[in-house]
């Protein structure tokens, strides 16, 4: 896990929702995603009640286990005690409420406006996703306010006053993976109520949580495969896809493509030139939004008000036109960062002490054994359809086994030399003690 967090740990999901044992005391996983954008645990914790101080002393303690490192971002409910938590512990991080979580509130606490205008639920989505700027998002609020009568609503003073966690107009600026909720974790929790019973007991909750862990690296696994065997198909031969395919891993490299593919409908409507700066005014056929582009000529920088890149990643659509009009075709290497690439676990990992930190050998084994069974499993099933072809594997396979001893031997070989290298020191240390 800590290896995991160390890679992959800028964007964390918690959530207390799930329940374990008859005194329902909440049981929360902290999780986040992997370079293939799929579920990754950073850890689970058993609560025995939801205080400010507990979540002090979780956080607390979960932060000292991975060596300092604060997440850039961290999604959570709706929940005070632990917005206070994190505000302290977490004092770099910046906190956002998710926003499924958010709706379902608002459905609680403004039922008589969802009823009086079907409306109003489209409206306050619009303030919680359409606005790139926060004035924008301040107008767009009064508007709701005014509109449907809310202004006075203390609920709504009260969440306009933690704006700064929830509007994307607040929060495209941090990189949360293209997180918006917490929903991460409750699918995690779905999947865990196949292993985890609310009789078990500690140990036996551990004991079954251990099988899930195995079960979502497993999934890894077998995304490494797919990835290093296949190649997804390119919906356009172009070069900026071909070279994008051979980096990303193929569900990010699906996501981009898909922005690619939107770039096509893009439309420039004005240029500012203030070289080496350009501004690009640009927008979607048929649609009235505008988003600012600017482009640097002398080092191929560029941003766009959508703050995509910030927030997901990943280039968006509208620069990537830009891009085009300089016939620029290779994607620049600083818009690819490494956690979305297909070598997002090559680097070397520190423990306390300075030493490189190694994955748990049970797991390299198993893996191992995982990746092996499934290639032959496959030569093997594809054997069976033919005799000729059959008894040419089952005399390979005989060969091979013989081949594969060999190895051992030699490790057997060494080991005896060594022993009885030592066994001769030993007993010469022991000769001279005796003199």
């Amino acid at each position: 896990m800590m290896m995991d967090y160390t890679l992959f740990g800028d964007v964390v999901c918690f959530d207390t929702t799930y329940r374990i044992n008859n005194a329902n005391h909440p049981c929360a996983p902290i999780i986040g995603v992997n370079h293939h954008k799929e579920i990754v645990v950073f850890g689970v914790t058993l609560l025995y009640d939801e205080t400010a101080a507990s979540f002090e002393w979780l956080f607390t303690t979960f932060l000292e286990v991975m060596r300092g490192k604060q997440p850039i971002t961290i999604f959570t409910d709706q929940d005070a005690a632990m917005a206070k938590a994190i505000a302290k512990v977490f004092p770099k991080t910046y906190h956002r409420i998710c926003s499924w979580h958010l709706f379902q509130n608002a459905l609680k606490h403004l039922g008589h406006a969802f009823r009086k205008s079907n409306k109003f639920g489209a409206d306050f989505k619009s303030c919680m996703y359409d606005f790139e700027y926060d004035e924008d998002f301040i107008n767009a609020w009064d508007s709701l306010l005014e509109k449907h009568k809310v202004r006075d609503d203390k609920w709504c003073m009260n969440i306009f006053e933690e704006r700064i966690k929830w509007p994307m107009a607040y929060g495209r600026h941090a990189f949360s993976a293209g997180i918006r909720s917490t929903q991460l974790c409750e699918s995690f929790n779905s999947r865990m109520k196949c292993y985890v019973k609310p009789r078990f007991n500690v140990l036996e909750f551990f004991t079954r949580f251990e099988k899930l862990l195995d079960d979502v690296r497993y999934q890894e696994l077998e995304s490494n495969y797919e990835m290093r065997h296949f190649k997804p198909p390119l919906k356009m031969n172009v070069p900026i896809l071909r070279g994008a395919r051979d980096v990303y891993t193929s569900n990010i490299f699906d996501l981009f493509q898909q922005e690619y593919e939107k770039s096509l409908g893009i439309i420039v409507q004005t240029c500012i030139e203030d070289p080496p700066l350009y501004e690009y005014k640009v927008c979607v056929y048929e649609l009235q939004r505008e988003h600012k582009v600017i482009f640097n000529s002398e080092d191929k920088s560029i941003s766009c008000s959508c703050m995509s890149f910030e927030f997901v990643g990943y280039l968006c659509s509208h620069a990537l036109k830009v891009l085009d009009i300089w016939n620029i075709k290779v994607l620049p290497s600083q818009y690819m960062i490494k956690r979305w690439t297909k070598h997002a676990r090559e680097d070397c990992l520190l423990d306390y002490g300075g030493k490189i930190v190694k994955a748990d050998p049970r797991q390299i084994v198993s893996n191992r054994c995982k990746d092996l069974n499934r290639n032959a499993v496959k030569v093997a099933t594809r054997t069976t359809e033919s005799e000729d072809a059959s008894i040419f594997f089952a005399r390979k396979i005989l060969e091979l086994s013989l081949e594969v001893e060999k190895f051992f031997t030699k490790s057997n070989k060494n080991i005896d030399d060594g022993s009885s290298n030592s066994m001769d020191y030993g007993h010469e240390c022991f000769s001279k003690c005796g003199q």
